[in-house]
Parts: structure tokens; C-alpha cells; sequence
């Protein structure tokens, strides 16, 4: 199988993934940028701004325009920190955990509704593959 036919079906599943996901988001008022910073402090209780960034796919240029936005709407608080004042640690406030206590389940069932046309096995497989591609991923220029 010497075709480019895998790459089009991946392609067309991350797309399809997408817009599902944004689309799930968006119900609760959120885009993805701002979800993904939600649920890594929502499980990870504390992050430095740095450990967000490590955690989730939101491009460091615009991490700080997410972080604002959720300060604003009083879901996240920003506090330097007692050891190293120039870095600064986010939390969920009481709303944003709030908000996450409620949403999460919801979110959570709608994507494993996605993922749970493949049985235990096929997800695994499917996840050692995908990881096996992102390892191994370079441009090779000719």
C-alpha cells in the first residue's frame, strides 16, 4: 500500500474531531483555547503559566490573550508566585470550577460517544499508532 490514502483519512477524522469539539464547547460558551486551559486546571488544580502551556495545544502567542479572557470572565484567577516572581500560577476560581463540575461530564460523554465506535482494543491500537506517527513525524526535504 504505497498511497497517500491514510494521510486523507486522518486528514478528514481531525477535521470531523474538530468541529465536533468546537461545536461541543461553544454550547457551554467557550471556544476550544479556552476549554482546554479550563480542563487542565480543572484536573490539574494548579498550573504554572508555563505547565498550561506544556499541557495543552494552545500556541504560547496565544496563550496570554486565553488567559485574560478567562480572568476576565472570573473563571481563572492569575497570582505570581511566592518563589519566582516573574512566573505566575492559574487557578480555577470558584465560578470556573464550578462551571467545569457541571460541563465536564457533559463534555466528557459527548466525546467518548465519538470514541466508542472502537472497542478497548481498537482504542489502544489506535492510540499507540497515532503516537507512533507523531514520534517519528519529520519533513524530509528532496
Amino acid at each position: 500500500m504505497n498511497n497517500l490514502k491514510t494521510i486523507t483519512v486522518l486528514f478528514r477524522a481531525y477535521n470531523s474531531l474538530e468541529k465536533m469539539i468546537r461545536d461541543d464547547v461553544f454550547q457551554y460558551g467557550l471556544n476550544v483555547s479556552e476549554f482546554s486551559v479550563l480542563e487542565a486546571l480543572y484536573h490539574k488544580e494548579k498550573l504554572s503559566v508555563k505547565g498550561v502551556i506544556d499541557k495543552v495545544l494552545v500556541p504560547n502567542s496565544s496563550m496570554s490573550y486565553v488567559i485574560e479572557n478567562l480572568v476576565k470572565k472570573n473563571y481563572i484567577s492569575k497570582n505570581k508566585s511566592d518563589i519566582d516572581k516573574r512566573s505566575f500560577y492559574l487557578q480555577l476560581t470558584d465560578v470556573g470550577k464550578s462551571i467545569m463540575d457541571r460541563i465536564f461530564p457533559i463534555h466528557k460523554k459527548n466525546m467518548r460517544s465519538i470514541l466508542d465506535v472502537l472497542d478497548e482494543k481498537e482504542e489502544e491500537v489506535l492510540q499507540k499508532a497515532l503516537i507512533k506517527i507523531g514520534k517519528t513525524s519529520k519533513i524530509v526535504k528532496q
